[in-house]
């Protein structure tokens, strides 16, 4: 008897074992079991010394229905950072059943450029501006340019409109992009007579 009974207490006790560990019990199949991957799709650096560099991130894995923060700060459902300095910054992506991960991303910083007024922007000013019915005595803009006199005063104002495409005006040779650049760099850097 003790041995039937002893044979019995082992098949209940494998039968419970099999039971509890064939999967067919409460347990849930774990959200988080396929880790969040964080990617950054992009990266701009910032200019030295401003809040302008940015990027942007995506997420895989966990859940899904991803939302993202930067050091801590509020979840959005943008992966995209903009108006950031130069440092480097920690990503959360964070799927709708709760699965995270983090990840750290670097804004560098370009460096300033350096532009000469008398040899990078007034041969631009000389030949593009200067022009025959434009920036000449007698011409159809308010003011002649002949040089940085006539140039630094009016910097800030080349700037915006170099950088809108509306200098020089429609039905003249637009100016290329790194025309544009010279000319926003020198004023960024102070419109000096250099």
């Amino acid at each position: 008897m003790k041995t039937k009974a002893f044979f019995s207490l082992i098949a209940i006790a494998m039968i419970s074992f099999a039971c509890g560990n064939d999967g067919g019990g409460d347990e849930q199949p774990d959200p988080c079991a396929t880790p969040v991957v964080i990617s950054v799709t992009s990266n701009i650096n910032a200019t030295a010394g401003q809040s302008d560099g940015a990027f942007t991130v995506s997420a895989t894995g966990g859940s899904g229905g991803f939302e993202f923060s930067v050091d801590g700060g509020s979840f959005q459902t943008s992966g995209t950072f903009t108006d950031l300095a130069a440092g480097t910054y920690t990503v959360t992506a964070r799927g709708t059943s709760g699965c995270s991960n983090t990840l750290q991303v670097t804004i560098d910083e370009n460096a300033v450029v350096q532009v000469s007024f008398a040899a990078d922007v007034l041969p631009i000013l000389e030949t593009r501006c200067a022009t025959s019915g434009c920036h000449v005595a007698g011409g159809n803009a308010p003011f002649a340019i002949n040089g940085f006199s006539d140039a630094q005063p009016r910097a800030a104002r080349f700037k915006v409109r170099v950088a809108g495409r509306t200098m020089p005006p429609a039905g003249a040779t637009a100016l290329t992009d790194a025309q544009i650049n010279n000319i926003v760099a020198w004023v960024d850097g102070g419109a000096q007579d250099n």
